[in-house]
């Protein structure tokens, strides 16, 4: 399987690259400015994320930054500058209803919260209980005191009776060359589709739990269509959604990644 071509086809073309690792400061405990200074002391480069609220890149750090005190008392997360805009993309206020489906470590979830200014609603879905762990810790590191976490199927999220104003699915993905070694080798058509077929199940779950007028953000670290541009079209052909925006990011200085936004525009029974 050529990817490369693939990549070609959809406007981009390959080249190898090394994304650089981000952080999104906690404003929720300390000042943007603040921290910058605090790190910017102890001899840490950063270089503000373009597009982003709170994003920057780490540029060089003498030590790594999981073993610094800021780090430790929730001041920041250690998260991708392009994932950051999925949530940006969601604009969740302090007082909505907000699903996260696929939650675990906690990044997309902490930052709902920062948002929301630590108000409202967040059920987290996480099927795995291990990930479990370092979701409830980094929700207490960041001191997140509006989510509710629950280790179930994000397949089985309508069980939970609830209809929320916001639902962001990062859904489970194919990934992507610059987060595995011989990712190339490893992944073919089969592995891709199998993966889509999953996310379409995932995006009706999240259909039928989001209010009308709702809004959804998919999002997927994969750059390819079966699991992006595709599933997108699906779903807008099943279910009553209008699709408001959508962004491809190829990777450079982040990993790629694409993130598309949809409304509820009524009932299932209501569409042809």
């Amino acid at each position: 399987m050529n990817f490369s071509e693939r990549y070609a086809d959809l406007g981009w073309h390959y080249k190898p690259c090394t994304p650089l690792h981000a952080l999104r400061v906690n404003t929720l405990l300390i000042e943007e400015k603040k921290l910058l200074e605090k790190l910017k002391k102890k001899n840490i480069i950063l270089e503000k994320a373009e597009h982003t609220k709170y994003g920057h890149f780490i540029q060089k750090t003498p030590f790594p930054l999981s073993s610094t005190l800021e780090y430790l008392k929730g001041y920041f997360f250690l998260q991708d500058a392009a994932t950051q805009k999925a949530v940006e993309l969601l604009n969740p206020h302090a007082q909505d209803l907000v699903l996260d489906m696929c939650s675990s470590p906690g990044g997309k979830t902490t930052h709902l919260a920062q948002l929301m200014q630590n108000k409202g609603v967040i059920v987290a879905l996480e099927l795995k209980r291990e990930r479990m762990i370092a979701l409830k810790n980094n929700l207490e590191r960041c001191q997140i005191r509006n989510s509710l976490v629950y280790n179930i199927n994000s397949k089985d999220a309508p069980s939970l009776g609830i209809l929320f104003d916001k639902i962001l699915l990062d859904a489970p993905c194919s990934g992507n060359f610059t987060q595995e070694k011989d990712w190339f080798q490893k992944r073919n058509l089969e592995g891709i589709q199998r993966n889509a077929s999953l996310q379409r199940e995932l995006l009706a779950s999240a259909f039928h739990c989001l209010k009308n007028e709702g809004e959804l953000v998919y999002s997927t670290c994969s750059l390819e269509p079966e699991e992006n541009e595709e599933n997108c079209a699906w779903f807008q052909k099943e279910f009553p959604v209008k699709m408001l925006s959508f962004e491809r990011i190829w990777p450079d200085k982040t990993t790629g990644f694409f993130m598309a936004k949809f409304k509820k525009t009524g009932k299932i029974n209501d569409h042809p």
